[in-house]
């Protein structure tokens, strides 16, 4: 178990596939995703759960509860993780429960998953990635100092359209100088982050 200070994070159990079947058939949720909005069953999301929450070799999937009250209010993902090369994905963060979206319980999710990354499986890289239009993504990616590193044009169809899809990268080095100096305390993170959607918004690119 990975504790910051309002959430915890775990691995994802077979049972919690109610939780995630209700929020990966939630279009508001989906929406702003890389990923295209599909029905899914019960029973295929199910099946889905067994096989996330028993493969721990090249993804991992975390639980992210809350620490008051034990409760699951998303999940986090590690993904495509290359032990030669030393690099992962960040598969997204989904915090479906309502009551705790915000973005501290995001910016302590993170922050837990790049110590794991960085410090414990021993990578060198980590990716990311989200449509040009979602701020709030870029805001956080570039709020934990991932660097840029292009733009594929057109590359997601969704909603009747394509969108061009941003390409982060964060790099041990990077990590480590910033974590050295205090940069990612979790206040000055959400700072940075709230500082960035404004900048974002205003710019509109």
């Amino acid at each position: 178990m990975l504790k910051g200070e309002s959430i915890y994070l775990r691995m994802l159990e077979p049972s919690d596939y109610e939780l995630t079947h209700k929020w990966h058939t939630d279009y508001e949720i989906q929406k702003m995703t890389c990923g295209q909005f599909r029905f899914v069953s019960k029973e295929i999301e199910k099946n889905w759960a067994m096989a996330k929450s028993t493969n721990n070799l090249r993804e991992i999937y975390l639980a992210i509860c809350a620490i008051d009250n034990d409760r699951m209010i998303g999940y986090i993902s590690i993904n495509e993780i290359d032990y030669i090369h030393r690099s992962c994905h960040c598969g997204g963060v989904v915090v479906g429960d309502k009551e705790y979206r915000n973005t501290r319980e995001y910016v302590e999710a993170v922050s837990l998953v790049h110590d794991y990354v960085f410090n414990h499986l021993n990578m060198n890289r980590i990716s990311g990635g989200c449509l040009v239009e979602h701020i709030m993504s870029r805001a956080e990616m570039e709020g934990f100092f991932y660097d840029l590193e292009g733009v594929e044009k057109e590359a997601i169809f969704k909603d009747g359209k394509y969108h061009d899809k941003r390409n982060y990268a964060l790099m041990s080095k990077t990590y480590f100088e910033h974590k050295s100096r205090g940069d990612y305390e979790v206040g000055k993170t959400i700072l940075r982050i709230a500082q960035n959607i404004k900048k974002l918004k205003y710019n509109k690119k």
